[in-house]
Formats: structure tokens, sequence, C-alpha cells
């Protein structure tokens, strides 16, 4: 090469080598320092665009885990409380239970009511102070909320709670009820022969019947019969009684009386009882006793054997049964009728599903029990069940027939209860799912992300001595490269 002063390329070479060297240095002390590989776009253009992209995934997955945790938080808050209520209304089923039965008076059910009203308030209560971070959960506000479970829009999940106060909880009670009508049952009473002693002979020469001593009341089905003094005969005292029929603020005996072989004997229709009292005043004393009858109360019977079907049940009643009798042999038959008896003494059928009635073997059966009229051409004998929707906080257990209708409803919010619990087993389980995966996703991206950015710093230490190495090499022949310009005053001289 030409030997020169005004250019010195050698030493341009050697100036741009160690430029390189000198920029390579000052980015291997970049990434070491920072241990990022990529710290500007000039790094990696490419590189820093995905470094980004799970850089925000990474970011917002942690984020969407501790969403779903907060989510399943709630749900299991929320399924505590549903716990607690419905160990509530299991209480109230068990109070239901016991007022439907036969030996609770008027005033134990009034008792179990108290605790029931207080049960039901509780229900209430908890709805409305169920609270997850200052917001009520279960007083029916708390609905189709979304939960941000991903690291990008609208990967949510939604779930809510409805109502579950005493009032919004509700369930279904069927009754089908047949209500009879008067029977042809028939009660009688025969009473002993009297006689009054020291009455003169009759013409006939027989023994004469002396009057009553003196006068007396008897009562028969509450209804005062007045008896005077001196009625010779046990016609004029039937008589009298028949004459007892009773006004409307004082009703009569509702009885029959004739004189059988010299017997007082009183029949009733109807199905009506026959009650025999003395009377209340001090002429009443003993007053039956006078008349040859007995204090006490007969009740109706069947005349001859009867039958009714009964849901396809063929039910047999004896002669002589009362209407007790037929309601025991009814309620005994698992029909899944339910009898009983009105105060009027009625019979009256209760199901939770339809009844079928009919005559049985007999054609008499509906008619001896006043349930003919029950059975006309539109039902052709079926009675259907009406249903009817109930919410707790209008419940009631004063009564049996009240308290077979809660039982029914408690048993709808039982399950109206179990099914949003259901719900929120499958969301938290849901949840569950989704905070597995979201972790598995993250760690697989955040390792993702440390092999795009990260610095190898074996590699780039290695690069750092290389360069180190390069920047003294250069500089040392920089300096030799100089001095190249002075070889020129050698050939001057």
């Amino acid at each position: 090469m030409a030997l020169s002063v005004n250019t010195n390329v050698t030493s341009q070479t050697v100036q741009k080598n160690l430029n390189k060297a000198g920029d390579s240095l000052s980015t291997s002390m970049t990434r070491l320092s920072s241990g990022l590989k990529i710290n500007s776009a000039k790094d990696d253009a490419a590189g820093l665009q995905m470094a980004n992209r799970l850089t925000s995934q990474t970011k917002g997955m942690t984020v969407a885990i501790n969403n779903a945790n907060n989510a399943s938080s709630i749900a299991q808050t929320a399924e505590g409380a549903m716990q607690e209520s419905t160990n509530i209304l299991q209480r109230l089923r068990e109070l239901a239970l016991q007022a439907s039965n036969g030996d609770k008076s008027a005033d134990d059910r009034a008792a179990l009511q108290q605790e029931f009203t207080a049960k039901t308030g509780e229900l209430t209560r908890i709805a409305q102070t169920t609270t997850f971070g200052g917001r009520n959960i279960l007083d029916g506000s708390f609905q189709n909320q979304s939960f941000q479970v991903g690291a990008d829009a609208n990967q949510t999940i939604t779930f809510g709670m409805s109502d579950i106060s005493a009032a919004s909880l509700k369930g279904t009670s069927s009754e089908a009820t047949v209500a009879g009508a008067k029977t042809s049952l028939s009660a009688s009473v025969t009473g002993q022969a009297v006689s009054f002693p020291g009455a003169p002979a009759a013409d006939d020469g027989a023994p004469g019947a002396a009057g009553l001593g003196s006068a007396a009341d008897i009562k028969i089905n509450g209804a005062t019969v007045k008896l005077t003094a001196g009625m010779d005969t046990v016609a004029k005292i039937a008589a009298e009684i028949n004459e007892a029929t009773g006004t409307d603020d004082a009703p009569g005996t509702g009885v029959k009386a004739t004189v059988v072989e010299g017997r007082l004997q009183l029949t009733s229709a109807e199905g009506k009882a026959i009650k025999l009292e003395n009377g209340d005043g001090a002429d009443g004393a003993g007053a039956l006793a006078k008349v040859g009858l007995s204090a006490g109360t007969s009740a109706p019977k069947l005349a001859a054997a009867s039958s009714i079907n009964l849901n396809g049940t063929d039910i047999k009643f004896a002669a002589g049964s009362t209407m007790a009798d037929v309601v025991s042999s009814i309620n005994s038959a698992s029909t899944g009728v339910t009898a009983s008896l009105k105060d009027d003494g009625t019979l009256s059928l209760f199901s939770t599903k339809d009844i079928k009635v009919g005559n049985g073997s007999t054609a008499s059966g509906l008619t001896a029990l006043g349930l003919a009229d029950a059975v006309t051409d539109d039902n052709k004998g079926v009675t259907k069940a009406i249903s009817q929707e109930s919410s707790v906080a209008d419940l009631s257990i004063l009564d049996a027939n009240s308290a077979q209708k809660t039982i029914q409803a408690l048993s709808g919010a039982i399950e109206q209860i179990d099914t949003q619990r259901a719900a929120l087993g499958a969301v938290q389980n849901r949840f569950d799912s989704t905070v597995a995966n979201l972790q598995s996703i993250s760690e697989n991206s955040t390792a993702a992300l440390g092999r795009v950015q990260d610095t190898d710093f074996a590699s780039e230490a290695a690069q750092l001595t290389k360069q180190q190495t390069l920047q003294q090499a250069s500089t040392a022949i920089l300096s030799q490269a100089n001095q190249l310009p002075s070889a020129v005053m050698k050939l001057l001289q």
C-alpha cells in the first residue's frame, strides 16, 4: 500500500473495530446489569412485542386467579348461610309434623306457632344480613354477577343468588277435599220402663200411672225440655219432647220421641248424636231417672252393613258402626285419603292427590255416609287436587289442616334452597378448575417470557470478556496505527 501522511486508512479501520467492540461491550454490560436480554426495540423488535404480550398475559392471569378465588369465597359464604337456612326449614317442618298430630290441643299448636314464627323471622334476617365485602349476597340483589377469570376481555364466569328470605322461599301444597253432607246414620236411646206408684186403679182394674211428683227439666242435645208435674203417661212425656223443636235462639233437640212397650225411645237422624243431661236447676236433679233415661251420649250408627270404593279400594263398614268407626276404617285402608269428622258430625275426606270415590259392593254406601252429593256427573266421582303456592312467611300450623299444607310447602322451600346450593357447588368447582388451569398457563407463560427477555448470564459474561479483550486489543493496535505516518520522516532524512 502507498505510504501516506494525509490518509491513515489503517487507523480508521482500527477505530471502526474499536467502536464496534465498545458498542458490543456496552450492550453486554446493559444486559448483565438489567438482567434483560431485550432492553429496547433495537435489541429485538419482534422479541419485544412477544415479551410484552407474555407480560400482559402473566400479569392478567395473576389478577384472574385472585378474582376466581374471591368468587369462590363468595360462593362458600353464601352456601354456609344457605346451610343454616336449610336447618331452620327442617326445624319448621318438624314443628309442622308435631302440630299435625291429633294429640295436640289448640294451646299446644299456639305454642308451636310461636317458635315457627320466630324461626321464620330468622330466615329473613339471614337473607338480609349475609354480606361479602359489604355487599348483600342473599337478599336478591346479587344476581348475574360476572367474574373476570381470564387475562383477556370477556373471559368471565357469571353466577348469582336469589332472595332466600321467608317471603321469597315458596312451596306448593296440593289438596283435594270431599265434604260430606248429612248422613243416614241414626242414634237411638231406649229408656227403662217407668211407673208412678200411688195412682188410683183404672176403670178396668189395672194399675194406673201416677203423674210426676214434681216438675223437672232434662236436656237433650243441649236443648232444655221442661216436664211438668202431673204428667201421668210416658206418651205425654214423649209428646213434650217432640214439641221441643226449638227456635233460632234456642235450638231444638233434633230427636223424635216414641213409646215402645211402655218405654221412652229417642231417635235422631242425619248423623246426629243424642246427648242426655239432667237440667241445670234443682228441679232437674235426677230428672232423667224419673223418665227411665240415663245421662250420656249415644253416637249415630249405621243401620246396616255398607261400603264405599275409595281410589280403587273397597272399604266395608259393619252394621252398627259409628262415624268414628268409619273414619278409622278409611284411615287404616292406605288409600292416600285421610278422613275426619267436622264439628257437625259430617264426614270430610282429604288428600294431596285426586280423590276418586264411589259406592262399594253395597249401593247405599255414599248415601249412608252423606257423600252422595259429592259424586256428580261432571266429576264422575273424581275430585281433582288443587295446587296452591305459598311463601314460608304465609304458612301456619295453628290447626291440623294448615300443618299438613305447611309440611308440603316446606318440602318445596327446602328443594328451592337445595337447587341454589347445587348451582353454587357447580360454580365453585368451575372456579377451582379455572384457578388450576390459570396457574398452569401462568407457569408456562412465565417460562416462555423468561426465555424471550431474560439475560443468559453465562453466555453474556463470555461475550463481555470477549468485547473487553477486543477493546483493549483495538486500543493497542490503534496506538500503533497512529504511528504509521511518522514513518515518512525516515524517508525525508
